[in-house]
Protein backbone atom coordinates (compact mmCIF):
# COMPACT_ATOMS: atom_id res chain seq x y z
CA UNK A 1 0.00 0.00 0.00
CA UNK A 2 2.80 2.39 0.93
CA UNK A 3 4.52 1.62 -2.40
CA UNK A 4 1.47 2.90 -4.27
CA UNK A 5 0.87 6.08 -2.25
CA UNK A 6 4.34 7.58 -2.76
CA UNK A 7 4.21 7.58 -6.61
CA UNK A 8 0.65 8.94 -6.53
CA UNK A 9 1.67 11.82 -4.26
CA UNK A 10 4.67 12.57 -6.50
CA UNK A 11 2.50 12.55 -9.62
CA UNK A 12 -0.13 14.80 -8.05
CA UNK A 13 2.42 17.33 -6.81
CA UNK A 14 4.07 17.39 -10.25
CA UNK A 15 0.72 17.90 -11.95
CA UNK A 16 -0.19 20.76 -9.62
CA UNK A 17 3.15 22.51 -10.12
CA UNK A 18 2.92 22.18 -13.91
CA UNK A 19 -0.61 23.57 -14.01
CA UNK A 20 0.46 26.51 -11.83
CA UNK A 21 3.39 27.20 -14.16
CA UNK A 22 1.21 27.17 -17.28
CA UNK A 23 -1.25 29.61 -15.72
CA UNK A 24 1.68 31.87 -14.75
CA UNK A 25 2.89 31.81 -18.36
CA UNK A 26 -0.59 32.81 -19.54
CA UNK A 27 -0.70 35.70 -17.05
CA UNK A 28 2.81 36.81 -18.05
CA UNK A 29 1.91 36.66 -21.73
CA UNK A 30 -1.26 38.65 -21.08
CA UNK A 31 0.75 41.30 -19.22
CA UNK A 32 3.28 41.48 -22.06
CA UNK A 33 0.48 42.07 -24.55
CA UNK A 34 -1.06 44.73 -22.33
CA UNK A 35 2.25 46.57 -21.94
CA UNK A 36 2.88 46.30 -25.67
CA UNK A 37 -0.55 47.76 -26.44
CA UNK A 38 0.06 50.66 -24.03
CA UNK A 39 3.38 51.41 -25.76
CA UNK A 40 1.65 51.97 -29.10
CA UNK A 41 0.74 55.35 -30.53
CA UNK A 42 -2.94 56.08 -31.15
CA UNK A 43 -2.52 55.38 -34.88
CA UNK A 44 -0.85 52.05 -34.14
CA UNK A 45 -3.62 51.12 -31.71
CA UNK A 46 -6.22 51.88 -34.38
CA UNK A 47 -4.31 49.76 -36.89
CA UNK A 48 -4.01 46.85 -34.44
CA UNK A 49 -7.71 47.13 -33.60
CA UNK A 50 -8.47 47.08 -37.34
CA UNK A 51 -6.47 43.84 -37.64
CA UNK A 52 -8.56 42.33 -34.86
CA UNK A 53 -11.78 43.46 -36.52
CA UNK A 54 -10.65 42.02 -39.86
CA UNK A 55 -9.98 38.68 -38.18
CA UNK A 56 -13.43 38.73 -36.53
CA UNK A 57 -15.10 39.63 -39.83
CA UNK A 58 -13.42 36.70 -41.56
CA UNK A 59 -14.47 34.34 -38.78
CA UNK A 60 -18.07 35.53 -39.10
CA UNK A 61 -17.99 35.23 -42.90
CA UNK A 62 -16.62 31.69 -42.84
CA UNK A 63 -19.06 30.62 -40.12
CA UNK A 64 -22.05 31.89 -42.11
CA UNK A 65 -20.96 29.63 -44.99
CA UNK A 66 -20.94 26.48 -42.79
CA UNK A 67 -23.17 23.56 -43.70
CA UNK A 68 -25.15 21.60 -41.10
CA UNK A 69 -22.38 18.97 -41.05
CA UNK A 70 -19.74 21.63 -40.39
CA UNK A 71 -21.81 23.24 -37.63
CA UNK A 72 -22.16 19.82 -36.00
CA UNK A 73 -18.36 19.46 -36.03
CA UNK A 74 -17.89 22.94 -34.53
CA UNK A 75 -20.35 22.18 -31.73
CA UNK A 76 -18.98 18.69 -30.98
CA UNK A 77 -17.66 19.01 -27.42
CA UNK A 78 -16.19 15.51 -27.48
CA UNK A 79 -13.46 16.65 -29.90
CA UNK A 80 -10.41 18.65 -28.89
CA UNK A 81 -9.87 22.02 -30.54
CA UNK A 82 -7.24 20.48 -32.81
CA UNK A 83 -9.49 17.54 -33.77
CA UNK A 84 -12.38 19.90 -34.51
CA UNK A 85 -10.19 22.03 -36.74
CA UNK A 86 -8.85 19.01 -38.62
CA UNK A 87 -12.33 17.54 -39.11
CA UNK A 88 -13.71 20.89 -40.18
CA UNK A 89 -10.92 21.58 -42.68
CA UNK A 90 -11.52 18.21 -44.34
CA UNK A 91 -15.13 19.26 -45.07
CA UNK A 92 -14.34 22.70 -46.55
CA UNK A 93 -15.65 23.42 -50.02
CA UNK A 94 -13.37 24.94 -52.62
CA UNK A 95 -14.99 28.34 -51.97
CA UNK A 96 -14.31 28.06 -48.23
CA UNK A 97 -10.70 27.06 -48.92
CA UNK A 98 -10.31 30.12 -51.15
CA UNK A 99 -11.84 32.37 -48.48
CA UNK A 100 -9.36 31.04 -45.93
CA UNK A 101 -6.40 31.35 -48.29
CA UNK A 102 -7.32 34.92 -49.25
CA UNK A 103 -7.82 35.89 -45.62
CA UNK A 104 -4.41 34.48 -44.70
CA UNK A 105 -2.74 36.49 -47.48
CA UNK A 106 -4.55 39.71 -46.51
CA UNK A 107 -3.65 39.23 -42.84
CA UNK A 108 0.02 38.63 -43.66
CA UNK A 109 0.12 41.85 -45.67
CA UNK A 110 -1.70 43.85 -43.00
CA UNK A 111 0.53 42.49 -40.23
CA UNK A 112 3.65 43.41 -42.21
CA UNK A 113 2.25 46.92 -42.75
CA UNK A 114 1.56 47.19 -39.02
CA UNK A 115 5.03 45.93 -38.10
CA UNK A 116 6.54 48.56 -40.42
CA UNK A 117 5.15 51.24 -38.08
CA UNK A 118 6.77 49.74 -34.99
CA UNK A 119 10.07 50.71 -33.41
CA UNK A 120 12.78 48.06 -32.98
CA UNK A 121 11.82 47.62 -29.33
CA UNK A 122 8.14 47.26 -30.18
CA UNK A 123 8.94 44.72 -32.88
CA UNK A 124 10.89 42.63 -30.37
CA UNK A 125 7.98 42.77 -27.91
CA UNK A 126 5.43 41.93 -30.61
CA UNK A 127 7.45 39.02 -31.92
CA UNK A 128 8.13 37.69 -28.43
CA UNK A 129 4.48 36.83 -27.85
CA UNK A 130 3.47 36.22 -31.46
CA UNK A 131 6.38 33.78 -31.99
CA UNK A 132 5.44 31.83 -28.88
CA UNK A 133 2.13 31.07 -30.56
CA UNK A 134 3.84 30.09 -33.81
CA UNK A 135 6.43 27.90 -32.09
CA UNK A 136 3.67 26.16 -30.16
CA UNK A 137 1.78 25.42 -33.38
CA UNK A 138 4.88 24.23 -35.21
CA UNK A 139 5.76 21.97 -32.31
CA UNK A 140 2.29 20.46 -32.40
CA UNK A 141 2.56 19.76 -36.12
CA UNK A 142 5.86 17.91 -35.71
CA UNK A 143 4.47 15.87 -32.85
CA UNK A 144 1.79 14.30 -35.06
Amino acid sequence: MKNIIVPIVVLMSTAFSLSAQSSNVQVDNKEMKKEFYQSLSEDQKVELDNLRQLKKAHKTAIETSFTEEQLAIVNDESLSKRERRKALMSTFSQEQREMTKNHREVMRTKIEEFKATLSDTQIEEYESFSNKRGKKRKGQKRGH
